[in-house]
């Protein structure tokens, strides 16, 4: 796209600005030092975001203040517009379409990436799911000094090492929500599950070996396994749910015509907001929800 078409899908700053008020305070400002509604307008910054005098604390603040908009010399719009597509158009085409430095425009995706993270934790109780995947992700971005060999065609399972890292796949079944762990290899994944139990968990998983000692951690309540060779589902034990996230995952990723090991996490924790908060994803990046 040019960039003069892209200036035409650029959206109005003075509807972004409305549009971040509404997420973050409703229908009345609230100072976001002290929480107080004696607040009063106080002019606009260079940026055009409205300012604010909190009468209660005697600071000021303005739209941006505490976003993650707020350390960017982007304007409001063209910020705006690389959220928006930061969900499914690589980072080089957005820096080329509004003519801006890739590794400008790449600092402010990780940082959106590093808010999903913030607000991607997961709390694993009654039913839940756990079911691994291995997806292509290599050195994207990194300059190599000679070729690689990559290994993809190995035969078994992948690893982080021959870009193809293991993906932990977690959901609590009762209302859907997911959780993505990117990981250099699978051992003491038990752990890593049970650190999101509450102690009230019944797991169901494959019969793969990873799982054999989940059973051992205080945060499991019990374990149910599937032999896949034999049966996919047994009554209520399966892992279908999982499976269906992975189709997401690998539709969300084959977007991006490759993406770095080193930054997956990310994309998935990106993704894993978009299902778990699909009409309310903006307003959870802007931190002012923490429910999980």
């Amino acid at each position: 796209m040019d960039n003069e078409s892209v200036s035409v899908f650029l959206p109005n700053p003075e509807d972004c600005y409305e549009r971040l008020r509404r997420a973050r305070f409703g229908a009345t400002v609230a100072c976001v030092h002290c929480e107080s509604d004696e607040v009063i307008k106080k002019g606009t910054t260079g940026k055009d975001a409205q300012q604010y005098y909190c009468n209660n604390c005697e600071t000021y603040f303005n739209d941006l203040t505490k976003t993650l908009f707020e350390h960017h010399k982007f304007p409001i719009e063209e910020l705006f517009y690389i959220l928006k597509e930061t969900r499914s158009v690589p980072t080089a085409q957005i820096a080329q379409d509004l003519d801006r430095d890739y590794e400008a425009v790449l600092n402010f995706v990780h940082e959106i990436q590093d808010r999903c993270n913030d607000v991607a934790d997961l709390t694993l109780s009654d039913v839940c799911e756990a079911d691994e995947i291995y997806v292509t992700a290599g050195e994207k971005g990194i300059e190599q000094e000679s070729p690689r060999s990559r290994g993809l065609f190995k035969k078994g399972r992948g690893t982080f090492q021959r870009d193809k890292p293991p993906v932990v796949t977690l959901v609590r079944r009762s209302d859907g929500r997911v959780r993505f762990l990117v990981r250099k290899n699978l051992q003491s994944v038990d752990e890593d599950i049970a650190e999101c139990g509450d102690g009230s968990v019944i797991l169901c998983t494959d019969d793969y070996g990873i799982y054999n000692e989940i059973d051992d951690c205080d945060a499991i309540d019990g374990h149910l396994a599937v032999n896949h060779s034999e049966t996919y589902a047994i009554g209520d034990a399966h892992v279908n749910t999982c499976e269906n996230r992975h189709g997401f995952v690998r539709q969300w990723l084959g977007r991006f015509r490759g993406v770095s090991k080193h930054h997956l996490q990310g994309y998935l924790d990106f993704l894993g907001l978009q299902l778990n908060a699909a009409e309310d994803w903006f307003r959870k990046l802007l931190g002012d929800d923490s429910s999980r």
